[in-house]
């Protein structure tokens, strides 16, 4: 089940895919600075889901591939140490799964099966929010790599050109709109604006199967998260028809739940150490180019972290169509559980 880390209405998730986050374990309070153990072992042991397409998952060839697996990587390069990678199953919210693995943490059941020698040193795609960081003193979130949005995928030919950030449902009235179950979108779709969208919206087990419906015209948009719905579309080698993309700031945000937010990394609070490291050898792999090309990789025109939470405008846009900077992933990109049948 893919991670969540809103608790609004008790669904899935409220933002992911959209907002991820994810359970980092181990004591609240460390003894000693983490850093000191990784310079002695040598290696930084980072979670990332394992089935969070394009952030993280299990690939075609079975091992862990994706944006964050490979930004974990980079870290780790950028430190001088090597990364042992853990794919974490989560649950419906990162808070849930921060009182739930904590309370396993403490009987230690949970070790053998998914952390066998210590907890993960950092954890990859949480979001820097300080309502989120509030609930969760024990952990920092930090080290923004990337500036997340909800957006709308949608068909020129049936919906005309869209403003670059949408504001009203009027234009999707009507229309099918394709969505990731259980997830932002479904939810607003199907109970928000006094239910006139909910008859026509179409539930898909993924954003990727919603994509794929889009480009065979069964339906005339897809809802999600600005990066998901790029990579989706890259995972086409050949796109046939004019689609566009635009933002849906104003129409998917509430006061309980954000439209738009930055992703970084968690690690236990009591780290400063390992924390300063950290947050310097992400921007060191920002100024060099290192976090947009790995983006580009998997077809996300990438955005820096802002430190706020409105996106404020148009979409980055690469070369591909709607905006998306790379057409056709390689097989060694392509998340095993999403990807279209017979397309790789």
């Amino acid at each position: 089940m893919r991670k969540r880390w809103s608790s609004v209405m008790g669904v899935k998730g409220a933002v992911i895919g959209a907002l991820a986050g994810a359970a980092l374990l181990g004591s609240a309070t460390a003894s000693a600075d983490r850093m000191d153990e990784i310079r002695d072992g040598g290696t930084l042991k980072i979670a990332v889901y394992n089935d969070f397409a394009p952030y993280s998952c299990v690939g075609l060839e079975r091992d862990l591939t994706g944006v964050d697996v490979e930004l974990a990587n980079a870290l780790g390069e950028s430190l001088g140490v090597n990364v042992e990678l853990f794919g974490f199953s989560a649950a419906d919210s990162m808070d849930a799964d921060l009182e739930r693995l904590m309370d396993e943490e403490r009987d230690d059941s949970w070790r053998d099966d998914y952390f066998p020698d210590r907890a993960p040193d950092l954890m990859m795609h949480v979001p820097i929010d300080p309502v989120f960081a509030a609930r969760n003193p024990e952990y920092e979130f930090t080290a923004g790599y990337f500036h997340e949005a909800m957006a709308v995928l949608y068909d020129r030919e049936q919906l005309g050109e869209l403003p670059a950030v949408v504001n009203t449902p009027d234009p999707f009235i009507g229309e099918r709109i394709g969505v990731e179950m259980y997830t932002l979108s479904y939810v607003f779709l199907t109970n928000g604006f006094d239910g006139r969208l909910r008859e026509t919206t179409v539930n898909h087990k993924s954003v990727v199967e919603a994509v794929e419906s889009l480009l065979k015209g069964d339906v005339s948009a897809v809802m999600a998260p600005r990066g998901e719905l790029h990579a989706a579309l890259a995972t086409f080698p050949e796109v046939e028809g004019s689609f566009g993309m635009s933002g849906l700031d104003d129409l998917f945000r509430t006061d309980r739940v954000r439209s738009a937010w930055d992703v970084g990394v968690a690690l236990q609070s009591g780290n400063p150490a390992l924390q300063e490291a950290v947050e310097q050898a992400m921007a060191d792999l920002i100024e060099d180019g290192t976090v947009a090309e790995i983006f580009g990789y998997y077809g996300i025109a990438w955005t820096a972290a802002r430190g706020e939470t409105s996106a404020n405008g148009a979409m980055p846009a690469g070369d591909g169509p709607a905006g998306v900077a790379r057409q056709g992933l390689d097989r060694s990109r392509v998340c095993r559980a999403t990807v279209p049948a017979g397309l790789y």
